[in-house]
């Protein structure tokens, strides 16, 4: 008996009638396996013919999806670009626009004095530079107003060690003022003086923007300098002495 049974499962595998579903990487297909023998299933693309018609058009299916899927992944991911080559196009951007004095030419000594301490003031570059017999000394920032001085040669007349002024709508003060010339608008004292600053402490400007282009302007006429700068200037330069406007 159990060999008759042995020949009509061997028939019906044969005959293709016993089929079951099987997974395999490429997706969720179906195939035809022999039933409970794990080794053929985990295998079964690879080892398992197929016996009916049914059988073969499952592997077709799985040809053509294979197919399209390993076109699709060279496509997306393999695929050359066709884009020719650039070379670098030489910058045309313009130069950096000069941002403070530091970005001036040199100073020029033809606009010292020639004999004995002189300074000179210009005012397109927000800088000014100590001279000494003709030639140039130390350049240092500066604030100052755009229509006044006006270019030219002046003498320090005055020195005060510490002055004030309202100009800013508050009272300031003006520490180390060395004057030289009056306003064209008001006839006000016209100098040399270390940033001012309020009664609580609190600079008209930052120290730090002191010779910056962008401020130019800012001054009502004088020339803003650095404290320790103002202390040189006052400390040098003695009545009489030239101050020369250049710009």
């Amino acid at each position: 008996m159990s060999r008759l049974i042995a020949i009509t499962i061997l028939g019906a595998v044969i005959a293709g009638t016993v089929t079951l579903a099987v997974s395999t990487d490429e997706g969720r297909d179906t195939g035809v396996v022999a039933a409970g023998d794990p080794a053929v299933e985990s295998e079964a693309t690879a080892t398992i013919p197929p016996t009916s018609a049914s059988a073969r058009a499952v592997e077709e299916r799985r040809d053509r999806v294979r197919s399209t899927r390993g076109a699709s992944s060279t496509a997306t991911i393999d695929a050359p670009t066709t884009a020719a080559p650039t070379s670098a196009a030489p910058s045309t951007s313009a130069a950096a626009a000069p941002q403070s004095w530091r970005d001036a030419p040199g100073a020029d000594a033809a606009a010292c004095a020639e004999n004995g301490r002189s300074i000179v003031v210009d005012k397109q570059w927000q800088r000014a530079w100590f001279c000494q017999d003709g030639a140039v000394g130390e350049v240092i920032p500066i604030t100052t107003a755009a229509n006044q001085p006006d270019a030219g040669t002046y003498d320090v007349y005055a020195e005060d060690y510490q002055s004030w002024s309202t100009l800013t709508g508050q009272p300031a003060t003006l520490d180390r003022f060395v004057a030289f010339t009056y306003g064209k608008y008001q006839g006000l004292r016209i100098g040399f003086h270390a940033v001012p600053y309020y009664a609580d402490a609190t600079l008209v400007q930052p120290l730090e923007s002191v010779g910056d282009l962008a401020r130019f302007g800012e001054s009502s006429g004088c020339i803003r300098v650095l404290p320790e700068h103002a202390e040189a200037i006052y400390s040098s330069l003695s009545l009489g002495d030239e101050v020369r406007v250049i710009s």
